[in-house]
């Protein structure tokens, strides 16, 4: 399975928790996030999720660090505030710069190239270059 497939995944349960508004509560992972996660994976099988453990890595690092994530990406993003960006990018930014942040093992080349086609699928071009952009000087700053 490969990763794009986990990310985007990652991205649907993140936009989902953003929807719900269960990422405002900043509380870290709670039985009730737990149980969000677990009803999102029963839509999906074995096939199709991709790599459960990649995509929980994810998520749940970026709920517990949301707080220090938004506000590196907002000092990134110089004239947007998070709550203008469309909640796909916003969380798009959320997953991609938890991967440059926090996830040494992960390439940072290669968070910031998938999050641009992820971002051609789920938004489109113009919000690619807009993640683009934030994604490298979100690198630069780490």
């Amino acid at each position: 399975m490969m990763r794009r497939r986990g990310r985007e995944c990652a991205l649907q349960l993140l936009y989902q928790l953003d929807v719900l508004a269960a990422l405002e509560s900043r509380s870290g992972v709670t039985d009730e996030l737990r149980a969000e996660v677990a009803g999102f994976w029963d839509n999906f099988d074995s096939e199709e999720g991709g790599d459960r453990s990649f995509v929980e890595r994810i998520v749940y690092g970026v709920i517990e660090v949301i707080e220090d994530l938004d506000k590196a990406i907002s000092e990134a993003s110089s004239n947007w505030k998070l709550p203008r960006m469309a909640n796909v990018d916003r969380n798009l930014l959320r997953l991609a710069g938890y991967e440059i942040l926090y996830c040494p093992d992960i390439p940072r080349a290669a968070s910031i190239n998938e999050a641009v086609e992820i971002a051609k699928r789920f938004s489109g071009n113009e919000a690619a270059s807009f993640i683009n952009g934030v994604l490298d000087q979100l690198k630069e700053a780490a």
